[in-house]
């Protein structure tokens, strides 16, 4: 092993030494033994000098050893490391916005959506409570990116307190914090129960017996209650009521839409896709820029409310809380079988809105024959091999 060693008199010495030294992200940790270390290694089918990628912004590589050791730290089990891996490996995507996530003061966390048949492998939670505590694989793969953030790049919170106790540099500049940045925004997706309503993964055009992640940055949710609205359009008409009063005006944002079972069942009565839920969103959610001003909202981020109206305002669109088109906004079916209350997971614009990668052990090796595993999408663009945003972004 690369990574220097300690030696501790037990467990409960190895946690407070993590303490002190700001290694944790304020909850105990479990001690990276070598032993451990080297298990996720060859879990993975790597070697703990393989390099992952590239933090660009940092100028810093990003090593596999560490990702294990902090992985281990998370709780993870051996199992689960190549979806933490694949996840870092979409994060380090150029162009998507993780020096956001990792410095911003506006307390932005990453999100992901997992989907094929790794869930069922790793006994992954896509309904009640996903989003909470409860499950271990969910729980400790959100938990590992976030110490990866943290340990391997930097991103140390407490901005304007005290210098802290260990030393270490404070980068995130999150100005509240928020739950999610725990563990993220772990979304599995419930692909069995509507298979009319095609999952995310087969959207961007994988098969759907290749398991992926898609990495987004999110700056927050806002849930609904949709539990009388009994047509597909009165459940459009509340739900988009709710997603233009979140005020998210940002013209090349996207959404996610966290679609419970109570409510996708309505939909597939009505023989509805997933199209034409977004569509129907994006139709009603969208409002020319001189509405915007005259109904009191911000046009963008650090822009004063109630502008002027300007010539040429009222043909000009934006797509409230959503995008500027209705691909740019994932559906996404999980939840619980009881209870109405769809969520609204708004993002931020950028290069790059989402990432996608295939989650297979050792899909980092060099010289692999395997096909491109990655797909960079503006949301739901297909996965062709003629899409110039599409390629192999395997590295070593």
């Amino acid at each position: 092993m690369g990574a220097m060693q300690y030696e501790v008199a037990d467990y409960e010495a190895a946690i407070e030494m993590f303490h002190r030294k700001g290694w944790t992200d304020g909850l105990p940790i479990v001690p990276p033994t070598p032993a451990r270390v080297a298990q996720f290694l060859e879990a993975a089918g790597l070697k703990g000098s393989d390099q992952v990628g590239l933090y660009q912004e940092r100028r810093l590589p990003v090593i596999a050893e560490k990702l294990a050791i902090n992985a281990v730290m998370a709780g993870c089990l051996p199992e689960y490391f190549p979806v933490v891996v694949s996840i870092v490996d979409a994060m380090l995507e150029p162009g998507f916005p993780l020096h956001v996530a990792n410095s911003s003061t506006g307390s932005f966390t990453l999100g992901f959506i997992v989907n094929g048949p790794i869930r069922k492998v790793l006994g992954m939670n896509c309904h009640g409570n996903m989003l909470g505590p409860g499950n271990r694989a969910n729980s400790s793969i959100g938990r590992a990116i976030r110490l990866i953030q943290l340990n391997v790049m930097g991103s140390i919170p407490g901005a304007g307190a005290p210098a802290p106790a260990h030393g270490r540099a404070v980068l995130d500049r999150s100005m509240m914090g928020q739950p999610a940045k725990y563990a993220g925004y772990h979304i599995v997706e419930n692909e069995e129960e509507f298979p009319s309503l095609t999952p995310v993964h087969v959207e961007l055009g994988f098969d759907a017996s290749v398991s992926t992640v898609t990495v987004f940055l999110l700056a927050g949710d806002h849930w609904t209650d949709c539990h009388a609205e009994q047509t597909p359009q009165a459940w459009i008409d509340t739900m988009a009521q709710y997603i233009v009063g979140t005020g998210q005006l940002h013209a090349s944002s996207y959404g996610i839409v966290l679609l419970p079972p109570e409510n996708a069942r309505l939909f597939v009565n009505a023989g509805w896709t997933k199209a034409d839920i977004r569509r129907a969103l994006y139709e009603r959610t969208r409002r020319s820029l001189a509405w915007v001003k005259s109904s009191g909202y911000k046009v963008r981020f650090h822009r004063e409310r109630c502008e002027a109206v300007q010539p040429g305002d009222e043909s000009s669109y934006l797509a409230m809380a959503a995008s500027p088109a209705p691909e740019d906004l994932f559906v996404v079916v999980c939840g619980g079988v009881a209870g109405s209350w769809p969520y609204y997971l708004y993002g931020l614009g950028g290069p790059i809105k989402a990432v996608t990668r295939k989650i297979e052990r050792g899909s980092l090796r060099a010289g692999s024959p395997t096909p491109p595993s990655s797909a960079v999408v503006n949301a739901l663009a297909p996965l062709r091999s003629s899409n110039p945003r599409v390629r192999d972004c395997r590295r070593v």
